[in-house]
């Protein structure tokens, strides 16, 4: 088994050997998983670690979760850096840099999901006063 399938046996060496294609494959289904389960909207993102390569990573380019359909959506970046492997590399997101920190800083992690999701955010705050603290908070008030 692989950690797609029974994550509970997964570790660095078991990621490692993964495909690149079957890697490129899950996180297409991911993006569309997240998007139809109504975690991430078309300003969420998720992005994973390369298998063989662990200073890079993958992520779809500047496009709704819901409308990647093929590896050629998907971009690789370094991850010291967030730049793109290729220097032809079509537009990407800029929230790309909270993902590269995240694989720097945790170099255990493979997969990072970042959401705009509004049920969240009080979560995300606790401990200090409810503020809106993102560009399509107004609702919340003063």
């Amino acid at each position: 088994m692989d950690w797609y399938t029974q994550p509970s046996t997964s570790n660095t060496a078991d990621w490692n050997a993964q495909n690149i294609t079957d890697v490129k494959r899950k996180l297409i289904t991911a993006n569309h998983i997240l998007h139809q389960q109504g975690v991430v909207d078309a300003y969420g993102h998720i992005s994973v670690r390369c298998p063989s390569a662990p200073d890079r990573y993958l992520m779809c380019g500047y496009m709704a979760p819901g409308l990647v359909t093929s590896p050629d959506d998907l971009i690789e970046y370094w991850v010291d850096g967030s730049s793109p492997v290729s220097p032809d590399a079509k537009k990407g997101y800029s929230e790309r840099f909270i993902h590269g920190e995240m694989f720097k800083k945790f170099p255990a992690v493979n997969c990072v999901v970042h959401s705009h999701a509004e049920a969240v955010l009080p979560y995300v705050t606790s401990g200090v006063p409810l503020l809106p603290v993102f560009h399509m908070a107004g609702f919340l008030g003063e």
